[in-house]
């Protein structure tokens, strides 16, 4: 259990005990709290860590220097912080980090210094870094450490840090959520007292286990069980954090950035930066070991003559509903092309409280197409019968891969004709889950496809 507590956040990676005190004492009277690692095989974790915000990293972990030490000292940062972590603020504080290294056949204005030996070797070695990780410097004196060593540091410290706006608010974020969860804890703790009977009685494990039996029970009602009974909690325990997070502070707190975020970036949103933006506020990943037919979940069909079949469709049907060109004798390739490129998918779009009460029976779907921004052009969309996302000219990243499909921006088109109901108890083979779209683009689909579902159509005579 106490390995979950084994991630740190602040990290300081130096060989030398004499320089490591130093930078220990002034991160401990900033009451930064961090972890030391000397660099030493047999002290690297097993596992890297994904928490890491902070590292200050001295380059020279060995006695060796140049190439020899950038390759030894990129495997032990590789060793400590994940590739998958970001962004990272590595601080290089070294005393050699400006000393060019000798390379025969090389300029002395062309050959590299320490720090850019280090950069590049760490790239080569783990190319997802390059774009992960914010470098600052620090000064390390080569002679005597001056005797208030310790207090400098804390202003240098500070004034490295400095200038980072944005990471300075994603720390404050960070900070926020943290503070939420404390609170969350501390209400769960209020809880865990009153089932114990009172202020007087001393609190156990077993008092806070009983709270969170309850509003799993509370959450999951007739669905709870040993396997479902992880993901009712997790839900009443989001509902409750953010409950926290709202009520946090979170504008006061991020207040001193409200210039810098208000002002406005230099030049146009280049197109691929707006798609993936657009990929991570409209979609998300399918959470395992999911409830079949979760709100908002879009499944692909595996097997294609399947899912024409649930729909009473058949090929010819699904090109003259999406695609706005005629198949003809001259060009079944190019409808051969286009059909092949897109993905036939469903979106189950059941309300939410339906699943939140567990009394559903059937799950509602819409059938639609996944299409590539390269086959957009082709779309067909007029008509209040076809939901597009998103509108307009704008696409979505794709954040999860499907194999056999290349396309990295997308646009989801549904029809309201493609409808189903299906049992909700019994999971089918001839699809399966994608990705999910979050509630409010899913609700954008829905309210639109039953109200289309009621239309009253009148017949009047002159």
């Amino acid at each position: 259990m106490i390995n979950q507590l084994a991630s740190p956040s602040v990290c300081v990676i130096d060989d030398d005990e004499k320089d490591y005190v130093h930078i220990g004492n002034a991160l401990n009277e900033l009451f930064v709290s961090f972890i030391w690692l000397s660099g030493a095989v047999d002290q690297l974790p097993a596992r890297p860590f994904n928490r890491v915000q902070l590292v200050f990293l001295d380059l020279h972990l060995t006695s060796s220097l140049g190439k020899d030490a950038a390759s030894y000292t990129a495997n032990v940062f590789t060793k400590v912080v994940s590739a998958d972590t970001a962004p990272v603020v590595v601080v290089i504080w070294s005393k050699y980090a400006d000393d060019k290294v000798a390379e025969a056949g090389v300029p002395p204005e062309d050959q590299e210094t320490e720090s850019e030996l280090f950069k590049r070797t760490l790239f080569e070695a783990e190319p997802k870094f390059k774009n992960r990780l914010i470098f600052l410097e620090m000064d390390k004196p080569k002679k005597d450490r001056p005797a208030d060593w310790s207090d400098r540091l804390q202003e240098e410290i500070k004034t490295a840090l400095g200038d980072q706006s944005a990471i300075g608010l994603l720390w404050t974020w960070d900070g926020l959520v943290k503070d939420a969860n404390a609170a969350l804890t501390a209400s769960l703790t209020d809880l865990a007292e009153e089932t114990a009977g009172g202020a007087d009685t001393q609190l156990t494990d077993g008092h806070l286990k009983e709270v969170l039996q309850r509003l799993s029970k509370a959450q999951g009602e007739s669905d709870l069980s040993e396997t479902t009974a992880p993901g009712h909690l997790v839900a009443i325990l989001s509902q409750l954090l953010m409950d926290q997070l709202e009520h946090a502070g979170g504008r006061q707190a991020l207040a001193a950035h409200g210039a810098w975020l208000n002002a406005t970036p230099a030049g146009r949103t280049k197109a691929s930066v707006s798609s993936k933006m657009n990929g991570f506020l409209l979609t998300a990943s399918c959470p395992d070991g999911a409830i079949p037919y979760l709100p908002g979940t879009v499944y692909v069909a595996n097997d294609i003559g399947s899912f024409l079949s649930v729909f009473g469709s058949d090929r010819e049907h699904l090109e003259e509903t999406f695609c706005s060109v005629t198949r003809s004798a001259t060009n079944s390739a190019q409808m051969d092309e286009w059909y092949a490129a897109v993905r036939p998918v469903l979106l189950e779009i059941s309300p939410v409280c339906d699943v939140a009460q567990n009394k559903r029976r059937n799950a509602r779907l819409v059938g639609g197409l996944v299409i590539p921004a390269a086959k957009i052009g082709a779309m067909k969309k007029g008509g209040d019968a076809w939901i597009v996302l998103p509108p307009g000219k704008a696409t979505v990243a794709l954040r999860w891969p499907l194999d056999g499909f290349a396309a990295d921006e997308i646009k989801l088109v549904f029809h309201h004709s493609l409808k189903v109901t299906l049992n909700a108890a019994a999971e089918r083979q001839w699809f399966s889950p994608w990705f999910r779209l979050r509630e409010l683009p899913t609700t954008a689909i829905r309210n639109p496809h039953m109200s289309h579902g009621s239309r009253v159509g009148y017949v009047s005579v002159a």
